[in-house]
């Protein structure tokens, strides 16, 4: 099957809360993969597809937070208890990813 992203993910680990503005429930979670259009992140409750979200992410560069907004677009079990959620941004976050990949770059150069 040929992937037909226009935007490629990119495999990160950072950690991330989330406001479920559908039942007004808190979470955290890890980021698996990110874009300029959305992520993926997993938690330990399954969330509803088409719930509005609020999202923090914990970016590692200059101690700022990055906040977005977003919609599920799927939520399945991974096997090991926890569920792994997809994430489709309101508007897409090409300067907001930019961050966060960069902020991946400098810990992978820094080993």
């Amino acid at each position: 099957m040929q992937d037909r992203r226009v935007f490629e993910r990119l495999s990160v680990d950072v950690p991330l809360k989330f406001w479920d503005m559908n039942t007004n429930s808190v979470g955290e979670a890890e980021t698996k993969d990110v874009s300029a259009i959305g992520l993926s992140f997993t938690a330990k409750d399954a969330l509803s597809a088409g719930a509005s979200l609020g999202i923090c992410l914990e970016v590692p560069d200059n101690g700022e937070r990055l906040y977005l907004r977003g919609m599920v677009a799927w939520s399945q079990a991974d096997g090991s208890g926890k569920y792994r959620t997809g994430i489709k941004f309101a508007k897409p976050e090409l300067m907001s990813m930019a961050r966060v990949i960069k902020a991946k770059n400098r810990l992978c150069l820094s080993f």
